[in-house]
């Protein structure tokens, strides 16, 4: 393996699947497991991850997602499974301890990963408070009724992408691009857009399709509650930094309905941007804060602090 901060791509069979990965840095240094969000990929991590100059970054596609191997039909997606994807992937390198650099859903495997393995020593969450789409509480079984019959409606009608493998979805890549943008309601730079959108494409050669399994844009049938989510949050024992945009998904609401779960070992930061502002803009502070807190020991316990 090359050394250098040029981002390489690689690959590795884990649990019986074939997962994508791209990595910066030297492999000799502190190794960091960087976990994309829900239908993004590792170019997720592809401005700031050769800016991290102290640490080796490995940021896989997870299951079904950019060019990673999708799952079996008579299997899912759950968060515990790309949380078992990676502690078997961890295992893999040869990992003694590592750090986590996670985005949004990857926030959510990052949590129940902490469960799975002891051996972290500090986790960097970019706009992301654990599992994602959590039910609350006594809403499971209408909830799996609503997915299943989703399900079942989008194989018998095609939609959201169930068609042929030679069916092309885009005309041009730019069409594919401005789709991906304007996914989440266009808050995504066109850079970044392009760096997402470039790794989850095949060119048909008269038009493109997405990469990812269709699957990944339905609902999942048994969903952590938010109790739940809550709990894998509250049992991380590692130095856990949370750095949450200003224009994010926790400008509201959502942050006061997720802090109380926060371990005492947590610094909270504010940034400005969106959902992806580690993608769209990463400034010369945000990657020497993130260097440092990824660089934090378990010895260094720190106080729980939240700049409003």
């Amino acid at each position: 393996m090359s050394l250098g901060n040029r981002g390489r791509d690689q690959s590795l069979d884990v649990n019986g699947n074939h997962f994508a990965l791209r990595t910066w840095g030297n492999q000799d240094a502190h190794p960091v497991l960087a976990l994309h969000g829900w239908l993004d990929n590792a170019a997720s991590f592809e401005r700031i991850a050769p800016l991290l100059h102290d640490h080796f970054v490995v940021a896989p596609d997870l299951a079904g997602h950019g060019r990673s191997e999708h799952r079996r039909a008579d299997s899912g997606y759950y968060l515990w499974e790309h949380a078992d994807d990676m502690n078997a992937l961890v295992e893999s390198l040869g990992w003694k301890r590592f750090s986590v650099l996670g985005h949004s859903m990857g926030t959510g495997v990052a949590s129940i990963l902490a469960a799975m393995n002891r051996t972290i020593d500090s986790m960097v969450f970019i706009d992301g408070m654990g599992a994602p789409f959590a039910v609350p509480e006594g809403s499971t079984v209408e909830h799996l009724r609503k997915a299943q019959r989703l399900l079942r409606l989008a194989l018998r009608t095609r939609l959201h992408g169930f068609s042929g493998p030679e069916e092309a979805r885009f005309s041009s890549l730019e069409a594919a691009i401005t789709e991906r943008r304007n996914s989440i309601n266009g808050s995504l730079s066109a850079e970044g857009a392009r760096l997402l959108a470039m790794r989850d494409l095949i060119n048909l050669g008269h038009g493109y399709r997405w990469r990812h399994d269709p699957r990944l844009v339905l609902p999942e049938l048994l969903p952590l509650t938010e109790r739940q989510a809550c709990e894998f949050l509250q049992q991380i024992t590692c130095p856990l930094h949370l750095l949450l945009g200003r224009q994010g998904l926790f400008a509201g609401s959502q942050f006061e309905q997720r802090r109380h779960a926060l371990p005492l070992n947590t610094r909270v930061h504010w940034h400005d941007g969106g959902h992806h502002f580690h993608l769209d803009a990463p400034r010369p502070a945000l990657i020497a804060q993130i260097s440092a807190a990824l660089g934090q020991g378990a010895s260094g316990l720190l106080q729980r602090l939240v700049n409003e």
